[in-house]
C-alpha cells in the first residue's frame, strides 16, 4: 500500500484476530474497516471484527469507510452490517467499497479519503 506513503500519510494497519486488544482511534483522521463476505445471506460479520470495534474508543466523530471482499451474495448486507457497527460508535461512514485485491485496489482506497 505504498500509495499512502507516497501522499505523506501514516498508515497502520490493525489486523484482528482473536484476542486482539482494542485501539484508541482518537488520533486517526480516517478509519478504513473491511472484511471478506463470510455467507451468501446472512451478512455475517467476523465476530473477531464486531468484538474489536466494540471496544475500540476515539470512533466517535471519525470518518470512515467500509469496504468488503465480495461473493456473488450477501456483499450489501455485509455493507450494511459494517455500517451499522461503526455508526453505532458515533463514526460517520463516509463511503463503501468493494475491492478484489488490497494492493492493486489501494489508489481505489486512497480516491476516497477526503
Amino acid at each position: 500500500m505504498d500509495v499512502f506513503k507516497r501522499k505523506g500519510d501514516e498508515l497502520r494497519i490493525y489486523q484482528v484476530e482473536k484476542n486482539s486488544t482494542s485501539k484508541n482511534l482518537s488520533s486517526c483522521e480516517f478509519v478504513l474497516l473491511g472484511c471478506p463476505v463470510m455467507h451468501s445471506f446472512g451478512g455475517k460479520i467476523p465476530i473477531e471484527i464486531t468484538n474489536y470495534i466494540q471496544k475500540c474508543s476515539g470512533l466517535e466523530r471519525k470518518k470512515s469507510i467500509v469496504f468488503i471482499f465480495p461473493k456473488l451474495f450477501g456483499n450489501g448486507k455485509t455493507i450494511k452490517n459494517l455500517m451499522d457497527l461503526l455508526e453505532k460508535k458515533g463514526s460517520f461512514v463516509i463511503d463503501f467499497l468493494q475491492i478484489r485485491d488490497p494492493e492493486k485496489d489501494s489508489k481505489l482506497l486512497v480516491s476516497h479519503l477526503k
